[in-house]
């Protein structure tokens, strides 16, 4: 009995390490990287004006700034480990066929609270721990 629970100790210990240092898992500075969007609240996204809806992180002072189907936008972000968050989102306010998509959009990326890079990747997730977007990398 006690080897048998000494063996599962140690896999439960392997898989959490595993988990933590995944080679395509990043938890370090975004850098200077472009995403677009493909997936907003579980629900596949396709542009409707062939816009794609992107997200642009800024090493340099930490800002993000974007395109939405209709207005550009931008804000500040703040990254520990795997948390982030946005500052105020500022936006042109240009109208089009798609405001209501990019509404919905700009008012849950100020609901993010953390990420995980895959390979080309990024999703973020509410506090809630559910995905809320998808992103690829441009």
């Amino acid at each position: 009995m006690k080897t048998i629970f000494s063996a599962f100790l140690i896999c439960a210990v392997i898989l959490f390490i595993g988990c933590g240092t995944s080679k395509n898992s990043d938890s370090g500075s975004f850098g200077d990287s472009e995403w677009v969007m493909f997936e907003m609240d579980g629900n596949k996204y396709e542009p409707a004006t062939g816009k794609n809806i992107t997200l642009e992180f800024k090493s340099n002072g930490r800002k993000v700034s974007g395109k939405a189907p209709c207005n550009t936008y931008s804000t500040t972000y703040t990254q520990k480990d795997n948390k982030l968050s946005f500052g105020q989102i500022l936006s042109t306010e240009m109208a089009c066929g798609e405001l209501e998509t990019e509404s919905a959009y700009l008012k849950l990326l100020s609901t993010t609270f953390a990420y995980q890079t895959y390979s080309d990747m990024l999703y973020l997730f509410n506090s809630d721990g559910m995905v809320i977007f998808r992103f690829k990398s441009k």
